[in-house]
């Protein structure tokens, strides 16, 4: 064989092996299961560390995976951490809801005792108004008695002064 038959082999082994390796680095960086290790690309590429390592490119292209996972890692963060998950919302709306329940049963409490002491007070004022209603009665006859025991006593001094 002539020296270019091997240089085309050669050619051949080399773009065969380069397409192996970016087969393996696009399956890598699709599954976020995979580590990204020169190991890993070598199960998936069947092509061996050594031959890997020599290339620099595969080195950098696993380094650049491993930084965008990284990088999106870092954005779910904190996107989890802004946007408040399904549970969350339903425990604030909950809190809410049973705070809103102890305003309103503290408010018909209040309101329950305030009825309460409206009608005893109610019932005092009745009694007293009977009560004094019969004081008012009383003393309006005592004061009939007075206006006529007074003008009986009017009568007899003027009865009196005339003789």
């Amino acid at each position: 064989m002539s020296e270019q038959a091997y240089d085309e082999k050669n050619q051949r082994d080399y773009d065969d092996i380069t397409e192996s390796i970016n087969d393996g680095l696009l399956e890598i960086s699709r599954d976020p299961n995979f580590k990204t290790t020169i190991r890993q690309l070598e199960k998936l590429s069947g092509v061996h560390r050594n031959t890997i390592s020599n290339r620099e490119w595969p080195k950098d292209r696993l380094k650049e995976i491993a930084l965008e996972r990284k990088v999106e890692a870092e954005l779910k963060k904190k996107v989890a951490s802004s946007e408040p998950t399904p549970l969350e919302i339903v425990t604030g709306r909950l809190e809410k809801a049973h705070l809103e329940i102890l305003h309103w049963f503290k408010k018909y409490n209040e309101t329950t005792e305030l009825y309460e002491n409206s009608k005893e007070s109610i019932k005092y004022l009745t009694k007293s108004k009977n009560s004094y209603s019969l004081k008012v009665e009383a003393l309006e006859k005592d004061l009939a008695q007075l206006k006529s025991e007074y003008e009986r006593v009017c009568d007899l001094l003027n009865t009196v002064s005339e003789k």
